[in-house]
Order: structure tokens, then sequence, then C-alpha cells
């Protein structure tokens, strides 16, 4: 009885019924959703891998071979469209690295230079986010090098002030780097 409503379904998709691909699509979507996301390990990468593979049943309904039945003859659509776009990917990684091995020595040392200046100008203006105590105590360790008692006396607060304030001061900008650094990471497609 199954086998005979799985050669209905075919047939009914052959002949563009619509009913039929949302019956098909809603039977099979998540299953091929959790096989695509298996191999694929990204969210809209799979969502895309599902998609193209009803897409392509959809469009090809005409021309496709039912007779291994609906869940076979999409597992193979989306079988070759995951290992396509694995391969595509190994391109990418195989062009990026041999562009990374091609960088001689000065680019290196200019890469170098830029990042930690940049990365200055982040701190800078991270501890400009900071509450005025916080930041001020940050600038002073950081431009004048003082200690703690230094900033304490120049402050008229207490050393505990101190230490307690760029502690604080210490974690949020931890924090603030945190963010900055996975949105670079983020921007970048390495996760």
């Amino acid at each position: 009885m199954y086998l005979d409503l799985d050669v209905q379904l075919c047939m009914a998709l052959q002949k563009g019924d619509e009913d039929a691909f949302s019956r098909v699509f809603d039977q099979y979507n998540r299953l091929f959703y959790a096989l695509a996301y298996r191999f694929l390990k990204s969210r809209e990468e799979a969502e895309d891998a599902v998609q193209y593979t009803f897409m392509k049943l959809w469009e090809e309904r005409t021309r496709l071979d039912f007779r291994s039945g609906v869940r076979s003859l999409l597992y193979t659509i989306l079988k070759n469209h995951v290992l396509n776009e694995l391969r595509h990917r190994n391109l990418v990684y195989e062009k990026n690295y041999l562009m990374a091995q091609e960088i001689d020595d000065t680019d290196d040392g200019f890469l170098k230079a830029y990042e930690e200046r940049n990365m200055q100008e982040q701190l800078i203006i991270a501890i400009n986010k900071l509450p005025a105590q916080k930041s001020i105590i940050c600038m002073m360790k950081l431009n004048s090098g003082l200690s703690n008692q230094e900033i304490a006396d120049q402050m008229q607060i207490t050393v505990a002030t101190v230490k307690s304030h760029y502690t604080q001061a210490i974690k949020m900008l931890r924090q603030e780097f945190i963010a900055v650094c996975l949105s670079f990471v983020v921007f970048l497609g390495l996760i």
C-alpha cells in the first residue's frame, strides 16, 4: 500500500500537482535538512541545500526518473548538491592557503604593523567608552605608566579604589574586544 501511495505521488508530481509537491515537501524537508546540516555544518547552507533539492525536483519533474521513489530521488539530488558544495569549499580553502603562502615577509611586517596600530586605535576607542573614572585610570596607566599609588595620589582617591576601577575596566574592555573580534571573524566568514 505504501508503495502504491509513493507511485501515485510520483505520477502526480510529474503532472505538476502542487498538492503532491506540498505533501512531499512536508514529509521530507526536515529529514533532508538534518542530513544537509550534518555535512555542511551551517544552518543557512543546509536550508539552501534543501531549497535547491526541492526546487530541482519541481523544475525537473517531467525529466526525472521516479522509479526508485521520491525519497531516493531527493536523496540523490541533495547528495550531489552537498558534494559539489563541499568540493567548492575545499577549492576555496586551497586557493586561500596558496595565496597566504605567497605573501612574503615584507608584506607580513607591514600587516603586523598595521594590525598593531589598528588594535591600539581600537583600545583607545574602547577606553573612551568607559565611565569617566575608569577611562582616566586606564589612560594614566597606558600613557604615563603610573603605578596605582601615583594614580591614587593624583586623583585623590584610595589605592583600593584605583585597583577596583582598573579591574572593572579590564573586564569591560575584554568583553568589548571579544565582541569586536567575533564580529570581525563573522565578517570574514570564518565561522
